[in-house]
């Protein structure tokens, strides 16, 4: 019986979340296959996969470009991404809890999974909706430890923003550096800002305003060791810092900004509850990181963290025995067959509404396009109208000039003038 197992890395942050329990698997003997594709596009994610493609060759891994026809026991995926054949599919985790739900907690990204793995209780009550859900300790955080390394006296600010339409870098930029006979800023970017192009001109600002700064390699356990609190906005550090236990605020545009229809984005939630302290007026910064810092908040975000985060002494173990379960078939059958008959059903579903949605796109062409003709053709007719009018005009004008001539020829002067002509004419003949 085939018991390889296939799994998706596309970037750092995938690479570091989920290959402690990669190289578990293979110390116990397990066959992994390591996918990464390369793409061709002018935005930078090229330069991000092929950076992390680079990075699992260095350390040793084999890493395949292309599917093929091979089916696996198991492909472990962050998300649905690559067309490869397995038994089983699941998801692992990337992050903590997803700050965008609006992206993230969709059902076409979960109910193709046999299993999800997650950080809690929190995000396994959400995610059961969807799939089998298993609750893990994180294995980033494995020999996390909090430090107290400072420099020059000043309390450490780890400024950690997403990037994209939902950054804050544009907003708060400026007011770090008055934020500096305080704090010493340090910085650590998001991976998109770290490779994709048009967020270059924000690593310049950053670098201009942080005593230090480092780009999405940095390891971030290190950061949160040594950090008095945390800036953030709609990122996902900010469950990072939560687990962490290292005191965090959240300041952007819209904390709300990525709810699901009627699902509200955790860190709202967090923040209506008064354990995520937030702001989107600059000059309330200073005042929020100090709320950060409150004993009160500190208890609350603690205590939020115990209740609702799984915390292990050995993450990687508790990762491989969900592995094992599924590669010795220690499941439940009619639950996978059960769910495969939703899952179905949803996708056959989705693909419908879909097919709808493009007759609907088509259908609505087709009408602009009629409607153009339309206008295009009363022109037309307006135009032939014209015509038509002054033809009617010129014919009327012409007539006038026949019943003129007409009149003429009629008259005694137009008969001696022909008399005189014709006689002028004969004359001509004889002469010649």
């Amino acid at each position: 019986m085939n018991l390889d197992i296939a799994v998706v890395i596309l970037n750092y942050i995938q690479y570091v979340n989920i290959i402690p329990g990669i190289n578990a698997l293979v110390k116990r003997g397990y066959k992994v296959d390591i996918y990464c594709p390369k793409i061709t596009t002018n935005d930078g994610f090229d330069d991000m996969y092929n950076d992390n493609i680079k990075l699992l060759k260095k350390n040793g891994y084999n890493v395949y470009s292309k599917t093929n026809k091979k089916k696996y026991k198991i492909l472990l995926e962050p998300y649905p991404y690559l067309n490869i054949l397995s038994q089983y599919r699941i998801r692992y985790r990337y992050s903590n809890i997803s700050a965008k739900p609006n992206i993230v907690y969709k059902p076409e990204n979960y109910l193709w999974y046999d299993a999800i793995l997650c950080s809690g209780k929190y995000e396994s009550n959400l995610l059961s909706v969807f799939s089998k859900t298993f609750n893990t300790g994180n294995m980033l955080f494995q020999e996390f430890k909090k430090s107290k390394k400072r420099t020059n006296g000043k309390k450490n600010l780890i400024y950690l923003p997403t990037y994209g339409s939902e950054s804050s870098i544009e907003l708060v930029y400026e007011s770090l550096e008055l934020l500096k006979d305080h704090y010493n800023i340090i910085t650590k970017i998001h991976h998109g800002t770290t490779f994709l192009k048009d967020e270059k001109n924000r690593i310049l600002k950053l670098k201009k305003v942080s005593d230090e700064f480092y780009d999405c390699k940095k390891d971030l356990c290190e950061l949160l060791s040594i950090a008095d609190v945390v800036l953030t906005d709609n990122s996902g550090a900010i469950f990072d810092c939560l687990y962490a236990k290292v005191p965090v605020a959240s300041f952007c545009d819209n904390i709300n900004k990525n709810k699901l229809i009627n699902f509200d984005t955790t860190q709202f939630s967090l923040f209506k509850k008064g354990i995520l302290p937030y702001s989107n007026k600059i000059s309330d910064l200073r005042n929020l990181l100090s709320e950060a810092q409150n004993d009160k908040i500190i208890k609350l975000q603690n205590q939020w963290a115990t209740e609702n985060f799984h915390y292990s002494k050995d993450a990687i173990n508790e990762f491989v025995n969900v592995i094992k379960k599924f590669l010795e078939d220690n499941i439940d059958f009619d639950y996978i067959k059960m769910h495969e008959i939703l899952r179905e059903e949803y996708i056959y579903n989705l693909n419908e509404r879909k097919r709808a949605c493009e007759l609907d796109d088509k259908n609505n062409s087709l009408m602009q396009k009629n409607e153009q003709l339309e206008l295009e053709l009363k022109s037309k007719n307006t135009n032939i109208e014209d015509l038509m009018g002054e033809n009617s005009l010129l014919q009327k004008i012409n007539n006038d000039y026949k019943s003129e001539l007409d009149v003429y020829r009629k008259g005694k002067l137009y008969k001696i003038a022909t008399k005189i002509y014709s006689f002028k004419g004969k004359l001509l003949c004889k002469k010649k």
